[in-house]
């Protein structure tokens, strides 16, 4: 199964609108900041932040900022977004990136956010391995899990939440209020592709079973922060 916003036939401008709420509501609710500081204190070795699978950019931007460590970022994605005009050292890559074909460098260090749960087991094997064959240092980070509470809390978020944050989402858009409150599809796809992702998400455990006995070391561990926890998968190069 796969996210609507993951078929090429799925209208740009919906995909735009979801990955907007999404960067909009995890940058306002600070719920990487666990991971920021855990980032703090690992200091990885390469100081070029390299985001997949990045959306409309965030939460990638407002951690490269916040975080003041690496000097440059560059954003990729299959479908990449033009909803931020960025300035150096940040760029967003025009072209369409898929990771799954990627060529890693050793020179970035690479981050997903909320994205890893897009691929099936086998994908999500091929990018670790890859990037270890490839001496790639990466830190994915999943803020889903595949519990109840999670559906109470996507299904909350994209229903309500939608309705209250879109009018302060930037940039600011007619169409967005027109296909969220005249004609709810936006509300619609969110919503979908929200449940379906709790519904494709993993635990830990489920991570370091997956993982058990690739020739790609990683260290899978929970990072825990009031209401948000996180999960992180870190592959050293």
């Amino acid at each position: 199964m796969k996210e609507l916003e993951d078929f090429e036939w799925f209208p740009k401008i919906l995909r735009q609108y979801q990955t907007d709420f999404i960067g909009f509501v995890v940058s306002q609710f600070k719920v990487y900041s666990p991971f920021i500081s855990q980032l703090k204190n690992d200091k990885p070795q390469n100081k070029h932040m390299f985001d997949l699978c990045s959306g409309s950019g965030e939460p990638a931007i407002s951690i490269f900022k916040t975080i003041d460590y690496f000097e440059s970022l560059t954003l990729s994605d299959k479908f990449p977004s033009t909803s931020k005009t960025l300035i150096a050292p940040m760029a967003y890559i025009p072209e369409p990136m898929d990771v799954l074909i990627q060529n890693f460098q050793p020179s970035y260090t690479y981050t997903m956010f909320n994205a890893l749960h897009h691929f099936n087991d086998k994908q999500q094997q091929l990018i670790v391995l890859n990037m270890k064959a490839q001496k790639a240092e990466a830190y994915f980070v999943e803020i889903l899990a595949p519990h109840f509470l999670f559906y109470l809390k996507i299904l909350f978020t994209t229903t309500i939440g939608t309705l209250l944050f879109t009018p302060f989402i930037k940039p600011f858009s007619l169409k967005r209020l027109f296909f969220t409150y005249c004609i709810p599809i936006n509300i619609i796809t969110i919503t979908y592709d929200g449940l379906l992702s709790v519904y494709k998400s993993k635990s830990v455990r489920q991570y370091q079973k997956l993982f058990t006995g690739l020739i790609a070391p990683t260290e899978i561990f929970e990072l825990k922060k009031g209401l948000f926890s996180l999960i992180v998968i870190k592959i050293k190069s």
